[in-house]
């Protein structure tokens, strides 16, 4: 992996805070792909997450955090509630549409009369 570069300082001590979360996790640079990458370092490096801040800062470091496969479970369930959510105010909104329209089409009807 040559186009890897390991980060082991940073403005903003992201390396070293991500050792806090999990002692195996390294800080690199893709030179590829151009952009930070976390991995786990075990008999070779393996990716974890790939960092939408460039360079990393506070938010990477939670994102890490909140992404550990430690957390899989509450995360998936997070994302279901949220989607339930999301779907029950999609189909309010198409209710109260057709409700909308079907008064329209009614008074319409009675103008008619």
């Amino acid at each position: 992996m040559e186009y890897l570069r390991e980060i082991t300082a940073d403005v903003f001590d992201v390396a070293a805070r991500l050792k806090e979360i999990d002692e195996r996790y390294r800080l690199f640079y893709n030179l590829k792909a151009g952009r930070y990458e976390v991995y786990t370092l075990i008999a070779r490096p393996v990716l974890q997450v790939v960092l939408a801040q460039s360079p990393p800062d506070c938010r990477s470091v939670e994102h890490v955090r909140k992404t550990r496969a430690e957390r899989a479970a509450q995360l998936f369930e997070q994302y279901k509630k949220e989607n339930e959510r999301l779907q029950r105010a999609k189909l309010k909104e198409c209710a109260e549409r057709a409700l909308s329209a079907a008064a329209g089409a009614l008074s319409g009807r009675k103008n008619d009369a």
